[in-house]
């Protein structure tokens, strides 16, 4: 995988970052500590699985492998959801209140996110 092919990805992991801080950061400064902390979680679990499944499917990248580029993917997007329920039990499981709507708010904005980031980005590359 060559750094220009990769950049996407990773850029998308680090926007998806800066979607769950900067919310977390503001929930903080209007003192709403449990929205801050669910928002927190959420966008955490959401950038969990898909950076699972960036390094799992183009970690080790050959174009020439489709068969195997296929199969990576099926078994990286089964992990990634299989570590997204543990992840989401774990909360349950551990914190009291979670704020249900900054908890699964921020993981769908922040899961969804690369979705419109591909979008855009694919949007750039045909004006090319």
């Amino acid at each position: 995988m060559t750094p220009r092919s990769s950049s996407p990805a990773i850029q998308s992991l680090g926007l998806q970052l800066a979607a769950t801080l900067l919310p977390t950061v503001l929930l903080l400064a209007l003192s709403l500590p449990s929205a801050a902390i669910s928002m927190a979680l959420g966008g955490g679990i959401a950038v969990l699985g898909n950076a699972v499944m960036v390094f799992a499917v183009f970690g080790a990248y050959r174009a020439a492998a489709v068969r195997d580029l296929t199969g990576r993917m099926m078994l990286a997007q089964v992990f990634r959801l299989l570590l997204i329920a543990a992840a989401f039990a774990g909360v349950f499981a551990r914190y009291d209140e979670p704020d249900l709507l900054a908890l699964f708010g921020g993981f769908l904005a922040v899961h969804l996110l690369p979705v419109w980031w591909v979008h855009r980005a694919s949007a750039q590359a045909m004006k090319r």
